[in-house]
């Protein structure tokens, strides 16, 4: 096994159990979905992990949904979901890269894409994702973005290696625009969403330190979880709700 391997097996091995693989809240879901302003008939959503969102969206609207991801796991626990909620009727699961979505000529009311985007690049999925939209289809996505235009030596240096592309609110704004939308809506991810997600995930840490001494993965999430904790006020996800025109 190499060094690659041995790291993503270590990570995968500390997000297994957990819930949430990434800070979301269904309060912002749900928040982001009424901005959406149109009733849709067909959904693409883009990293569903184990469909947090997923279940929310199936919640709020009647379309088909499409969720995709490729990690088999997460997509096994999202159908055992589906199965107990009776929604596999409409939802389905697709094991697939987000970048190599491919769908013929159909095409999607919305695509939702809540802190995945930045996986192939937000500029990337804006161009590529914009070609499977109906006309005036809306994209929505949330990003890891600065909060603050003078952020600490200690988040420059943590994000440059774990998010290199991480960008102003405005910086965004701008590149959507240029992509070929119309931002309609953007607002900030709220604290319960980070809470949420990084105390399940510390005391996950917790638990596996002492069985995975030396593993680079728990070094590298123990000091992200850490700078959450010290340093949150100075980056943030936010969401953005952007029509095709």
């Amino acid at each position: 096994m190499n060094e690659h391997d041995k790291y993503m097996q270590d990570f995968m091995q500390i997000f297994e159990p957990l819930e949430s693989w990434g800070p979301n809240s269904e309060d912002d879901t749900t928040k982001a979905f009424k901005m959406v302003k149109r009733n849709p008939k067909r959904i693409l959503e883009v990293g569903c992990g184990k469909g947090n969102s997923t279940l929310v969206l199936a919640k709020l609207t009647n379309a088909e949904i499409i969720a995709t991801d490729n990690e088999e796991l997460a997509l096994g626990k999202l159908d055992e979901k589906l199965m107990r909620h009776s929604l596999n009727d409409r939802v389905t699961t697709k094991c697939v890269s987000m970048t190599e979505l491919d769908f013929g000529t159909d095409k999607f009311d919305v695509i939702w894409a809540e802190a995945s985007a930045y996986i192939m690049g937000i500029e990337n999925a804006l161009t590529k994702w914009r070609s499977l939209l109906i006309e005036e289809g809306v994209l929505v996505f949330s990003d890891l973005v600065w909060s603050t235009d003078k952020p600490s030596k200690a988040s420059i240096n943590h994000w440059k290696s774990d998010y290199p592309d991480i960008q102003t609110v405005e910086t965004r704004k701008s590149q959507i625009i240029r992509a070929g939308y119309e931002l309609k809506h953007t607002f900030t991810v709220s604290d319960r969403a980070w809470k949420d997600y990084y105390e399940p995930l510390q005391q996950r840490l917790h638990e596996v330190t002492p069985m995975m001494e030396n593993s680079q993965a728990v070094e590298d999430i123990q000091n992200e979880v850490s700078l959450y904790k010290s340093h949150l006020g100075e980056f943030g996800y936010q969401f953005f709700i952007a029509k095709k025109v």
